[in-house]
């Protein structure tokens, strides 16, 4: 039951890697050969203010906020014993800036495809050590247009390799931990992304989790800097710091709830977003 509480809380906190957000988490704890997890999540995100550069400012428009609404499928399977697939994609919508060069539409599409690959290379249920694994994942760059300030995505394949460890310190309280690097093509910077998740089990019916992510790009320019133009925006150096925290309810059979809130409390060339998640999963 303990390990169907991580899985179930993975499955949720996991999806903000794959929003213009901070990588929130994969995990050491991996399905059994066999088994696996679904999960559908809707997200929507909005903020009132945006960092240009290091500055925090308001929207394009006072009176507008930019806003984004997504819906996630996440597919894990267990392939062998210490080894387990990823697939998560899904379709976005981004409500139109009200300034810029395409203010009269909105932006949707679908989602960047992120297919990964975990290998758990110790297992604390054999050993005291904590359970280590490697993930290595590709990145496919989804159907949407870029170079707006509220584009879904920067438009660009890539692939990333992480580093995650994870340990129940008692029954009921687990720590995980991820770092990363992540590269892509068309001029995106590369990425350092990192974050640290408690979990609290209760009655083996609920969980709850406090997670911190980053994001840290190696390079790229600012917003409105010399040279900048619209078509320049996933060229822009975008570091994240998010703060979030997960709901878990196992309701029996192997489904589960998660509701899940972050925001970023602070940032470079990005939004200060506030993210709220509701998610449907089943583990078999």
């Amino acid at each position: 039951m303990k390990k169907l509480s991580l899985i179930a809380i993975s499955g949720v906190m996991v999806l903000f890697s794959y929003m213009p957000l901070a990588n929130a988490g994969n995990s050491a704890w991996l399905p059994a050969p066999g088994g696996g997890s679904v999960s559908l999540s809707l997200i929507y995100q909005n903020a009132e203010e945006f960092y240009r550069g290091s500055e925090k400012m308001p929207g394009p428009l006072a009176e507008d906020d930019l806003t984004q609404k997504t819906a996630m499928v996440q597919i894990k399977y267990g392939l062998m014993d210490s080894l387990a697939l990823d697939l998560a994609v899904g379709g976005s919508e981004a409500s139109k800036p009200g300034a810029g060069p395409k203010e009269s539409e909105d932006e949707s599409g679908v989602t960047d495809i992120n297919v990964g690959m975990t290998l758990r290379l110790v297992d604390e249920a054999v050993t005291e050590a904590p359970s280590i694994a490697v993930r290595v994942g590709g990145i496919k760059a989804g159907s949407y247009d870029t170079g707006y300030i509220n584009s879904i995505g920067d438009g660009a394949d890539g692939f990333e390799v992480s580093g995650i460890v994870g340990k129940y310190l008692s029954d009921n309280f687990a720590i995980s931990g991820e770092l990363g690097y992540r590269m892509r093509n068309e001029d995106v910077p590369d990425v350092i992304f990192g974050n640290v998740t408690g979990s609290l089990l209760f009655a083996d019916m609920f969980a709850l989790s406090i997670n911190y992510a980053m994001e840290n790009s190696t390079d790229g320019i600012d917003i409105g800097s010399d040279g900048f133009t619209p078509s320049r925006f996933p060229e822009t150096e975008e570091d994240v710091h998010t703060l979030g925290s997960t709901l878990t309810f196992l309701v029996g059979g192997g489904a589960s709830i998660n509701g899940s809130y972050a925001r970023v409390i602070d940032g470079r060339n990005t939004g200060e977003y506030n993210i709220f998640a509701v998610s449907l999963g089943y583990s078999f």
